[in-house]
């Protein structure tokens, strides 16, 4: 009973995360999840729950949708998904938990150093290594977000845009990693019956985080994805 509480807390955190920033579900659910339960279904739980969360927040911006900056985010991550995914299934816990603490630690560091302007003008070849990176990490630990968002950042682009670019990767890459996942047998019962019973909390919180986000400005938005990031960052560096 406590495990389902715990989720149920985590994942509603991680909800008001997504709808208010575009990311940082994995980052902060499987970042805590994996303390109370085993890897596997910490990444399976947060991919439920980020992809509802990640179709909420498109929902919420299908006026500003622009499928060319997100298409080869998307193509690039393919491959690298199904390559972390098999890691999930093989790696050690103990290789895994290194990679969580790595992929915070980079969100971290994303939020330690943002440009005001962009310094990116050209998709090649950055837009498919963060592609790569994020599918890899994406498909091992649901935690595909921070070389996405730096791409974001370092393109300079408005919120609306920087924000469209991210639920629209998160939404198609969601739902061919769950695929992937009942494909390998990644999926387990107790982990889709926690995911059930932690969805409608859990999106009450996104949808609190979107209209939130509504009423922030661009540069509110970079500073409440950069929070985020740090909380992230200092809570693994405490624990």
């Amino acid at each position: 009973m406590s495990e389902i509480w715990a989720a149920i807390l985590i994942t509603m955190g991680a909800g008001l995360i997504q709808g208010l920033t575009g990311f940082g579900f994995g980052l902060f659910a499987v970042g805590l999840l994996v303390l109370t339960m085993p890897i596997a279904d910490a990444v399976v739980i947060t991919a439920f729950m980020s992809l509802a969360s990640s179709v909420l927040n498109l929902i919420s911006l299908r006026h500003d949708l622009n499928w060319r900056d997100s298409r080869p985010l998307i193509l690039a991550s393919l491959p690298a998904m199904a390559v972390g995914i098999y890691l999930l299934k093989n790696l050690d816990p103990g290789m895994l938990q290194m990679g969580i603490v790595f992929m915070i630690l980079a969100g971290g560091a994303v939020s330690l150093w943002a440009p005001n302007r962009a310094l990116i003008t050209r998709e090649w070849p950055w837009v498919y290594l963060a592609g790569s990176i994020g599918g890899l990490f994406g498909g091992a630990l649901n935690m595909g977000g921070p070389p996405i968002v730096l791409y974001s950042l370092l393109r300079g682009w408005e919120k609306a845009r920087a924000k469209s670019l991210m639920v629209t990767y998160f939404v198609v890459i969601g739902v061919i990693r769950i695929v992937f996942f009942f494909l390998a047998d990644v999926a387990t019962p107790q982990a889709l019956q926690l995911s059930a019973i932690v969805l409608v909390p859990a999106m009450l919180c996104a949808y609190g985080g979107v209209i939130i986000f509504r009423r922030l400005s661009t540069t509110l938005f970079r500073y409440a994805a950069l929070a985020v990031l740090m909380g992230i960052a200092a809570r693994i560096l405490v624990t």
